[in-house]
């Protein structure tokens, strides 16, 4: 089986944004879907980490956007593994074009398979590699080291989610997509109109449970360069960097 997976989407009128964009979470969820789908078909999916007591988990995702207007129409997400470690698996994206081929955004992730009952990462060692990997494919964008922490020297007080029955995934706690939400909803709608996410990235450090109330802290780095961070009490939960043009 090609180690390369290849997915179509279309987004329809109704799931455009306010200005007619392909909202960034929208794609996130092409991007989460088309990543269990390939790891569903070779042998890594739902139901085989199931039988081993472990469960995919997203650590870090990363997202470049070159052609905003492009994604709106019929496109094409294209995954492969980039590199297998001891406790994390690489995963690129390649979103395209799929009339013409034309890229139009990029991700890079990182995943661990955690163990079910203890809830800590296991061994990736050997696991799936020959069914999934490619070394050498294009991927231009990159993780960065540590985000800086939105919660240390925030712009402004902090507003408060709290973690309800919609927002749980299928591991029974905050959806990565729902993490992706509430930092981009932090900023007002003319910060939308006029300007684009041209990068988001995001790391994530604990669980977010049923319940728990979430500040949402927001700092300013540079013009258009932002850090965010969803805390419980005294612990982030997930830290973003957004970066608009």
């Amino acid at each position: 089986m090609d180690p390369i997976g290849t997915y179509d989407y279309t987004t329809e009128a109704y799931s455009l944004d306010f200005m007619g964009r392909l909202p960034l979470p929208t794609l996130g969820n092409y991007l989460l879907d088309a990543a269990t789908r390939h790891a569903e078909e070779r042998g890594a999916g739902y139901a085989v980490m199931e039988g081993r007591g472990t469960a995919w988990v997203l650590s870090r995702l990363a997202i470049e956007v070159i052609d905003t207007e492009g994604l709106t129409a019929p496109i094409r997400v294209s995954t492969w593994a980039e590199a297998v470690e001891r406790i994390f698996i690489k995963r690129c994206f390649e979103v395209t074009s799929a009339a013409t081929g034309k890229p139009l955004a990029y991700a890079r992730s990182i995943w661990a398979a955690i163990d079910k009952n203890t809830r800590r990462p296991t061994s990736l060692v050997g696991a799936w590699a020959d069914r999934m990997m490619v070394p050498d494919r294009h991927c231009p964008v990159e993780i960065a080291g540590r985000i800086a922490a939105a919660e240390e020297a925030p712009d402004n007080e902090p507003t408060t989610r709290v973690v309800r029955y919609s927002d749980l995934d299928i591991n029974g706690h905050l959806n990565s997509i729902r993490h992706m939400e509430a930092m981009l909803d932090g900023f007002d709608l003319e910060t939308y109109r006029t300007m684009r996410v041209q990068h988001f990235e995001i790391s994530y450090h604990a669980e977010g449970r049923y319940g728990t109330p979430l500040a949402l802290f927001r700092r300013k780095l540079e013009p258009g360069s932002f850090a965010c961070a969803l805390v419980d009490g005294d612990r982030a939960v997930s830290r973003a960097l957004i970066r608009f043009v």
